[in-house]
């Protein structure tokens, strides 16, 4: 499998894969995980909105942003079935909580144009490291895998506090890095499964 950047999708062969290297859900396949075809979606084909339609608080949310999503609207459905979902580490506005440098992530309707979901919240922030701590020296690359026949998203990342708070060492408290499997339902995201060792250097 190819690598990408840390910002644009690769889509091959129906699979959208976003902050690579890619883990196939089959490899980390055992009893109670989820897997893609377990949350079919039917593949639609449009017409697709050709234009945006933001809520009044998107419209607030920055030009950089708005570019970008404008653009990603005219990409191909890589998710849930008439969804694109895409991240982005160059927003800083209200769109990313003003976190300069954080992977942020939106699902866009192609069918409305809206901008329907946020990647999920983890203690009330849905922005992520671009490399977790893993407990190597190396990391572990923020990416989301998803297909576009399916509502399933697996995610892999280690959120970043809304306020960043310290130990008595002065050490930075954040999250674990996890995977974490979501389904798509009525433009929300729910947690399906969580596997605390997905981002285990080992």
């Amino acid at each position: 499998m190819a690598r990408t950047s840390r910002i644009f999708p690769y889509l091959l062969s129906g699979v959208a894969c976003l902050m690579l290297p890619f883990v196939h859900a089959a490899e980390l396949h055992v009893k109670g995980i989820p897997e893609f075809k377990d949350y079919p979606a039917d593949i639609n084909k449009g017409p697709f909105a050709t234009r945006l339609d933001l809520s009044s608080e998107q419209v607030k949310y920055s030009s950089h942003w708005k570019k970008i999503t404008s653009s990603e609207l005219k990409e191909p459905v890589n998710f849930g079935g008439h969804y694109r979902i895409y991240t982005d580490d160059k927003s800083s506005g209200n769109e990313c909580l003003d976190h300069q440098g954080g992977v942020c992530g939106w699902v866009i309707d192609k069918l409305s144009g809206k901008v329907v979901s946020q990647l999920p919240a983890v203690a009330g922030t849905n922005v992520y490291q671009q490399v977790a701590d893993n407990g190597t020296p190396v990391g572990e690359d923020f990416r989301i895998d998803t297909q576009k026949n399916s509502f399933l998203m697996i995610l892999t990342g280690q959120a970043i506090p809304q306020k960043i708070e310290y130990d008595e060492n002065g050490i930075p408290i954040t999250y674990p890095c996890k995977t974490t499997y979501y389904i798509l339902k009525n433009n929300q995201f729910s947690k399906m499964f969580e596997d605390n060792q997905g981002c285990s250097g080992d």
